[in-house]
């Protein structure tokens, strides 16, 4: 097997093992890039397959007519397929005006060389392609290459297109090293003709892989941070949504709380407000029998004091909400009824706290309970003379608060 057979069944197997490849990926990515990558792959595995088939030398004579009608169309195909792949890379209508004019340029004249060749299928005898015509057809189509990369170089800056305009300037040059020897019948770095073409094609899909897995790479660098992005506002929005679920069962409970606190004060003042109607109405009927109702004012006064208390009282409750300081201020709140009560009567008020009662857990329901009764504790100690003052213990059980008075 010659030189010729080994480079051309290598690069075969290598741009076809390279297109199954890209074919699956573009399957899985939808990434057009990747599909005209694989495109030119398979333009290349074509003509190096329809060489190895048909044998056919494009530059010596022979009588193998549909060889040669194929032949050209083939490789135009092929180049064609390569400058589409890298004018959609290198995003040619983006501020690129050589690169746009090069790209046109090379279409129009792989149009015309197309038609050339057509006529001389249908209109002549020739069966291989002239190495001047070879010559002159691939150095228009070379030119119009290198314009357009030396702008591309200029006009794009990133990493990855640099990477696709350097394996361009490989297919470039081993292309114009293989016009050169293909004219002058004469070898470069030891390979003559075709064999400098192949070689580029390798080099070109080696640089061209690895560009696109370096862009790949980026791109599922870019997924895995996007999707760190999203999971990190998923966490601050649950964040949200969970502070104002907090915010709205708070402003739930406190108007829970005013609720309760309106329903006991409507029954506190319809109780309170029935007993001074009936005491009042019952002074009146005294005072209209001339008999002593200084009893019966006493009890509306008491009722009134004592409706001012609860009243006091639950709007305290209301306020106090959930403070981690409960205990104190539930003391504070008797040594203030100890104050007015039993102190403003002369009489002694002292206070006793367990230790175990700060730790104890209070309830509103429990001090609601308690300062009521601590409250009637206290009037009937100014009541009774025999008694000097009253103490009041704030003591625990088990957990269990509880308050005695002796």
């Amino acid at each position: 097997m010659s030189a010729q057979e080994i480079i051309e069944y290598f690069v075969l197997g290598a741009a076809t093992i390279t297109c199954f490849y890209h074919a699956i990926l573009y399957v899985q990515q939808r990434d057009k890039f990747i599909l005209l990558y694989a495109n030119y792959l398979l333009s290349l595995a074509i003509y190096l397959f329809f060489r190895r088939v048909t044998e056919y030398d494009s530059f010596e004579y022979s009588d193998n007519r549909f060889a040669y009608a194929l032949d050209y169309p083939i490789i135009l195909y092929m180049l064609v397929s390569y400058v589409l792949f890298i004018s959609k890379v290198l995003d040619i209508n983006n501020n690129a005006f050589a690169l746009k004019l090069a790209v046109q340029l090379f279409y129009i004249t792989a149009s015309v060389l197309l038609v050339i060749h057509i006529y001389k299928v249908l209109f002549t005898n020739e069966c291989y392609i002239s190495r001047t015509f070879f010559l002159v057809s691939k150095l228009s189509l070379s030119a119009c290459a290198f314009l357009g990369l030396f702008g591309a170089w200029y006009a794009r800056k990133t990493v990855f297109i640099r990477t696709i305009i350097t394996g361009g300037f490989a297919y470039a040059i081993f292309s114009l090293l293989t016009i050169f020897s293909v004219y002058f019948q004469v070898r470069f770095l030891g390979l003559y003709q075709y064999q400098l073409y192949f070689i580029g094609c390798l080099i070109d899909i080696l640089i061209f892989s690895s560009a696109l897995g370096y862009r790949n790479y980026l791109n599922q660098i870019e997924k895995i941070n996007t999707r760190e992005l999203l999971v990190a506002e998923s966490e601050k929005t649950q964040g949200l949504l969970e502070k104002q679920h907090q915010l709205l069962i708070e402003e739930n409970a406190r108007q829970q709380k005013l609720i309760s606190m309106h329903k006991a004060l409507q029954d506190e003042v319809g109780a309170s407000l029935s007993s001074i109607h009936v005491f009042a109405d019952l002074s009146l009927q005294l005072l209209d029998k001339k008999q002593d109702a200084r009893a019966h004012t006493q009890k509306v006064v008491m009722q009134t004091q004592q409706l001012m208390d609860n009243i006091g009282d639950i709007i305290w409750l209301a306020n106090m909400g959930t403070a981690d300081n409960m205990h104190e201020h539930f003391i504070a709140r008797v040594k203030d009824y100890g104050h007015e009560i039993v102190q403003a009567n002369n009489k002694l008020c002292e206070y006793k706290v367990n230790a175990y009662f700060l730790s104890s857990k209070l309830s509103k329901e429990f001090m609601k309970e308690n300062l009521i009764i601590i409250k009637e504790r206290m009037k009937q100690c100014i009541q009774d003379s025999q008694v000097k003052g009253l103490t009041i213990i704030f003591d625990c059980d088990k957990l269990k608060p509880f308050v005695t008075m002796v």
